[in-house]
């Protein structure tokens, strides 16, 4: 009942993610073309070094690369730490503070469950609204890169595989923004909380003597150039920095579970 409750309140916003993530990603892959004219140009137009390494990649001799290394950088660079983390940051905020600022935590925790399965209950359907349509919206640009004006092939594999490591990386957020939303009294004040973190680790990924520290190294595209580009392991990737992430998501969670089932009404 408590996952219906929650997927009914939030489906709208998750289909509305969906599809602002394919209306990012369809002109992205039917631009290529044109992009692809723009050359050197673009490469001298990035202002930092990290940028102008990216644009190269793009911008590199051959049109299979190039179009792999663009696609990591519009699906994944662009689309999960944007779309992606915007939604988990959005949809996690209201978990357990919305409930609090409405007043109907009581009436939830009066239900026959513990608390920890009510925090799980909520949790999972968000988390799978965060991270199926990461996975979707990437397949369809398999399809649309075969259309004749832009004639390319992604290899399902490694695109999917960067869902993975995406997803994780979505999920870490979630979870951090629901040990947030247990511990806040309303919901703007978890949104402040979170939102300042985030801008806090975008500035540090700008400045590039400090950009090493900020968590958006962990989804950049010296993450998802390679995989795409098939210059990793799988197995190995995933044992790595994929795993950390998940740790990382599954703590946070612990302590929001520890937290929500220690805390008053």
């Amino acid at each position: 009942m408590i996952a219906g409750k929650t997927w009914r309140e939030i489906r709208g916003m998750g289909f509305a993610y969906a599809l602002i993530l394919e209306l990012m990603l369809i002109p992205a892959v039917l631009l290529w073309p044109n992009l692809r004219r723009g050359g050197s140009a673009i490469v001298s137009m990035m202002p930092a070094e990290f940028l102008k390494k990216m644009a190269s990649e793009v911008m590199g001799p051959n049109d299979a690369t190039a179009y792999r290394a663009y696609m990591a950088v519009q699906m994944f660079f662009k689309g999960v730490n944007i779309m992606a983390i915007a939604a988990a940051v959005l949809l996690g905020t209201g978990l357990i503070a919305r409930e609090r600022e409405n007043q109907t935590l009581e009436f939830l925790l009066a239900r026959p469950v513990s608390r920890s399965r009510i925090l799980w209950s909520k949790f999972w359907v968000t988390a799978l609204i965060v991270v199926i349509p990461i996975f979707l919206t990437s397949w369809t640009a398999l399809p649309l890169s075969r259309v004749p004006s832009v004639d390319q092939s992604l290899p399902f594999w490694p695109v999917t595989l960067c869902c993975v490591h995406a997803s994780a990386f979505a999920l870490a957020m979630l979870a951090l923004t629901t040990l947030v939303s247990v511990l806040a009294r309303a919901q703007v004040v978890t949104a402040f909380w979170i939102g300042a973190f985030v801008v806090m680790q975008v500035a540090i990924y700008f400045v590039q003597e400090i950009r090493v520290v900020s968590l958006f190294r962990l989804s950049d595209f010296e993450i998802y150039g390679p995989i795409m580009a098939e210059n990793v392991a799988p197995a190995g990737f995933l044992l790595g920095t994929t795993s950390w992430l998940l740790v990382a998501a599954a703590a946070a969670y612990l302590a929001a579970d520890r937290a929500f089932r220690r805390i008053g009404l």
